[in-house]
């Protein structure tokens, strides 16, 4: 899987979790994990969530660290694509804790204490499975209301954050590496 951080700031909308946004964002075509900082605004229109959608949830931050999956699969497979999240969400927590932040997770959400450091989506299409990790570099922005906590708040630089998403990247790649190894290695019975 290859990793990407991309140093421009990209703002987080939505449509980078729509198939192919990688390749033709950037050229990045394949398997791949792409990483970037920038702020977030997810409309309606582009929320995948029905409960963020039934409970008019705001998914808003001024700057955010976005990792973002893509697995090419055809079809794409919405359970698989939930079993990544998880893997993508479980590496980013160990990498924190090297990084002296000790967070909870719950389901696809990390926090500390009780305020929420992250938001997550998976998604699947006819060609991929995608999925978005939005870590809070700070809190402005975010919506109000909601007990939330950023990496600034825990004494990381912002732009340390990008070291932090590059080995939040490489462990997960490093995941898939060991999966994909192991199938072609395992007999049949």
């Amino acid at each position: 899987m290859l990793v990407e951080v991309l140093e421009e700031p990209v703002f987080y909308d939505g449509s980078q979790i729509d198939p192919l946004w990688g390749y033709k964002h950037s050229g990045i075509l394949g398997d791949s994990i792409i990483v970037f900082r920038g702020g977030m605004d997810v409309s309606e229109e582009r929320m995948k969530d029905c409960e963020d959608l039934r409970g008019k949830t705001k998914i808003t931050g001024d700057d955010v660290l976005h990792l973002i999956v893509e697995r090419f699969d055809s079809p794409g497979n919405i359970f698989i694509s939930y079993l990544l999240q998880r893997l993508l969400v479980i590496s980013a927590q160990a990498v924190l804790n090297m990084y002296g932040i000790e967070t909870a997770r719950t389901g696809d959400d990390l926090y500390i204490a009780d305020e929420k450091l992250t938001v997550s989506i998976a998604t699947a299409s006819i060609t991929s499975e995608k999925i978005h990790l939005g870590i809070n570099v700070t809190t402005t922005g975010t919506p109000k209301g909601v007990a939330i906590t950023s990496l600034t708040s825990f004494g990381i630089e912002p732009d340390e954050s990008f070291s932090i998403g590059r080995d939040i990247a490489e462990m997960f790649s490093r995941e898939i590496l060991g999966i994909l190894k192991d199938v072609v290695k395992t007999r049949g019975s």
